[in-house]
């Protein structure tokens, strides 16, 4: 059993908006905090209250991130029935995360320490209001404190805000193997989707039960997806996933959006929808061939092996070189040429260092875990079968 490379593809996408939503929130943040007096084209408002935000909805990219750990986390189990792999993801979850995550920390650290932090004297001329990432604590110890734990265990984001989504992550993916652990095999597992998903209606941690949901339908035994695989099925999953996925930043009264509220205080839209609509892509996607086709091609599979390289490191350089660059050509060049300019170029830079990132830092850490994996797991089930019986499968030897 292989990595399903369509699901990269669809990854390294939900990746590549999120280094769009946060250039949009430092370049033209009216489009994110809908105030006009920031506005700097007369096409923001509408990229804000329609559903092109599509381009730039990061935080709907997000909740597809965890929407595909669900799934991808806990297919081969019910594939399989083996409990191994189960307990060998577990364990390696937090270095396979880990790993890259301190990694991007150390590199806003130097940056920070080395005075290359530029958001600050360009929101002046943007009009943002992102909080300045490079005004954290500079002392060493916070930053390995910040890297290693806070990260991970109390959703913190320091040095780098794009990791507050590693706490969910982690503890996301702890969730996952727990429940299969205990319930992956008894019928008493749907009465429990259903208790989990009005629980936590409103939260990101749904993405993940719904994950798991779709994969379970999918692999336990037969294909229960199979039953709505049909063209305008699909067309019309698709649609609505994209359609609530693009719930916007703005608030939504006075636009196409605000069909989909309702009298509440405290229940939040803004994650709601998007976790549903990640659900429905994620659908539309597991029962349609030319999807799959289309996210299985060269390019999305590349970005799909960077994504977590890509998602790590743009923030960093956004907000050093990204912002250095327009600086220096705010003194020259009308606005939306230089936005054009510093996106273009700030953006090959973002490439080409995900890349070296992914070389040097993410495949290292995956080849250690796989061979650690090997060592643990798959070798000791080889030494338990000396009599002759089935091979260990590829996806047991296969990294999640």
């Amino acid at each position: 059993m292989k990595k399903i490379v369509y699901l990269d593809g669809l990854r390294g996408l939900a990746a590549f908006v999120v280094v769009i939503a946060h250039f949009v929130q430092v370049f033209m943040p009216s489009v994110i905090e809908g105030r006009e007096e920031i506005r700097h084209f007369a096409f923001e408002e509408m990229l804000a209250e329609t559903p092109l935000n599509l381009l730039f909805n990061g935080n709907f990219s997000v909740c597809l991130f965890f929407a595909l750990s669900g799934y991808v986390l806990s297919w081969r189990y019910f594939r399989t029935g083996d409990r191994t792999i189960l307990y060998s993801a577990a364990i390696r979850r937090y270095f396979r995360l880990a790993g890259p995550a301190f990694a991007s920390v150390v590199i806003a650290y130097v940056c920070m320490i080395a005075g290359w932090g530029m958001f600050d004297d360009v929101r002046g001329l943007t009009g943002s209001s992102m909080p300045d990432p490079f005004a954290a604590d500079a002392s060493l110890l916070t930053m390995v404190k910040e890297g290693l734990f806070h990260t991970f265990f109390t959703y913190g984001a320091q040095y780098n805000p794009v990791l507050w989504t590693m706490t969910y992550e982690l503890f996301g993916s702890l969730f996952i193997f727990a429940f299969l652990l205990l319930c992956g095999r008894r019928r008493i597992r749907f009465v429990l989707y259903a208790a989990l998903v009005c629980w936590l209606l409103d939260s990101y941690y749904l993405a993940f039960v719904i994950g798991v949901l779709l994969s379970d339908l999918q692999h336990s035994g037969r294909d229960r997806l199979a039953r709505v695989r049909r063209p305008w099925i699909n067309a019309v999953l698709l649609a609505a996933g994209l359609f609530f996925g693009s719930y916007p930043y703005i608030h939504p009264a006075g636009t196409l959006y605000a069909v989909l509220l309702w009298e509440s205080s405290k229940f939040d839209f803004f994650v709601f929808y998007h976790v549903i609509g990640a659900g429905l892509v994620l659908t539309a996607v597991l029962n349609s061939s030319r999807l799959q086709a289309l996210l299985g091609s060269k390019w999305c599979a590349y970005l799909g092996k960077i994504s977590f390289s890509l998602y790590l490191v743009h923030f960093t350089i956004l907000c050093t070189f990204g912002c250095f660059l327009f600086l220096q050509l705010s003194a020259v060049l009308p606005y939306g040429i230089n936005i054009l300019i510093t996106f273009t170029v700030t953006l090959a830079f973002i490439m080409a260092f995900a890349h070296g990132f992914y070389r040097l830092v993410d495949a290292v850490i995956l080849d250690m875990l796989s061979r650690w994996n090997k060592r643990m797991f798959i070798g000791a089930k080889r030494a338990g079968k000396k009599g002759g019986t089935k091979p260990v499968s590829a996806g047991e030897q296969a990294m999640d």
